[in-house]
């Protein structure tokens, strides 16, 4: 099982209707801080923020496993993002692994080139 691509726009459309569906960001701090993360205020939700490390060992491995399998349900919809789609796809992809289904990448990123990206087009708010 492979996790699904999707556009920004397209995964805000889905988060907004569905209940059980949630964005985590896989970015840095100093992303964060310096860009901005996704603001779902307005759809009564939040973002999940994972600092995705340059390193990745297997403590962070057990920390980002037990993150998801106590923070989500399995049958849960999520959504992951980072700068450009590609923290983000290792990120989904780690999550099918650890049992969960229905897992989108947000390709198109936070604020990468692509004009479609979720910086250009959706909400925003600085941390």
């Amino acid at each position: 099982m492979k996790p699904i691509n999707i556009k920004a726009v397209d995964s805000f459309d889905i988060l907004s209707k569905k209940v059980d569906s949630h964005l985590i960001d896989t970015r840095s701090n100093i992303e964060w801080e310096s860009t901005g993360i996704p603001d779902l205020s307005s759809i009564n939700k939040e973002t999940y923020l994972i600092n995705w490390r340059p390193v990745l060992g297997q403590t962070f491995f057990q920390e980002y496993k037990s993150f998801l399998l106590t923070s989500f349900n399995k049958k849960d919809s999520l959504f992951f993002i980072c700068r450009s789609g590609s923290r983000s796809l290792m990120a989904a992809k780690l999550a099918i692994e650890y049992g969960f289904k229905d897992c989108f990448n947000v390709y198109d990123g936070f604020h990468n080139e692509s004009n479609q990206n979720w910086r250009k087009n959706l909400p925003v708010k600085n941390i």
